[in-house]
């Protein structure tokens, strides 16, 4: 599965995917954090190099699953107990992850998604910390996730969910950026001069999107942000914007949503 992940995230970095925070929310107040990866450029580039599995004698493939990590590590248990005792504590802090992936190669679907539940929205930093933790370890030794670690694009995205506080008491949901976050102009003139560099590859990456999609159990009286989209059953919000301009000017992301009573 490590490799596998691993070679999903690094086409992800080097072929247009899109990005989705999603945060379910459950009546009590807990609920659960995804982020998922729309690969389906990845299976296009893999059907035009004939590395897909749609060939004139097998049907398309499709497939929706959930992977429990608790679940792989109880499979793994024998080999997991050979690894140093530190190696060991770090998978297992990763248990309480979920990865959830959607492929329809006939429709041309391909999602990967990754997260957890929490019993309240104050467990979310803790969270985050756990993917992160998936991340590193995912990406130890790899020569790869080094070179994309000292991407311009890679720096100014890193660790940025760390710069947003979430509140939300029941009523108003809060997404905010902690602080102000100042592109120095050396930062932007690395982004700028990285993406000239990507030659074919910059149209692709120019029109990859970040999305907040926060679903609440009752109906949403208003939203902050003017960009903003509320569900036809009133219950979910979405904000959409462009990568580039996200990671230039993270604020425009800043919203609070009102609930009814």
């Amino acid at each position: 599965m490590k490799k596998f992940v691993f070679l999903l995230v690094t086409a992800c970095f080097f072929m247009s995917c899109n990005f989705t925070e999603e945060i379910t929310f459950n009546e009590d107040g807990s609920g659960e954090f995804v982020m998922t990866y729309d690969l389906s450029e990845v299976m296009t580039k893999m059907k035009e190099m004939g590395m897909d599995n749609s060939k004139e004698d097998k049907e398309p493939q499709k497939m929706d699953s959930i992977l429990y990590f608790k679940d792989l590590l109880r499979e793994k248990a024998d080999s997991i107990s050979t690894l140093p005792k530190e190696e060991q504590e770090r998978l297992k802090s990763l248990e309480a992850l979920v990865m959830k992936m959607r492929m329809d190669e006939e429709t041309g679907v391909f999602d990967l998604g990754i997260g957890s539940s929490f019993n309240s929205l104050e467990e979310l930093p803790e969270v985050l910390a756990k993917l992160d933790e998936a991340k590193k370890i995912n990406s130890k030794d790899s020569p790869q996730f080094s070179k994309m670690d000292d991407s311009a694009i890679s720096r100014a995205t890193e660790n940025a969910l760390e710069m947003v506080d979430f509140k939300f008491d029941g009523k108003i949901f809060s997404r905010q950026l902690t602080k102000n976050i100042e592109r120095s102009e050396e930062d932007l003139k690395a982004l700028n001069e990285e993406m000239s560099q990507m030659g074919e590859a910059k149209d692709m990456f120019q029109t990859m999107s970040y999305t907040l999609v926060y679903k609440f159990p009752k109906a949403i009286k208003s939203v902050s942000n003017k960009n903003a989209e509320i569900s036809k059953d009133g219950k979910t919000v979405k904000l959409k914007m462009n990568l580039i301009d996200m990671v230039k000017s993270p604020e425009l992301m800043n919203l609070d949503v009102v609930l009814e009573d």
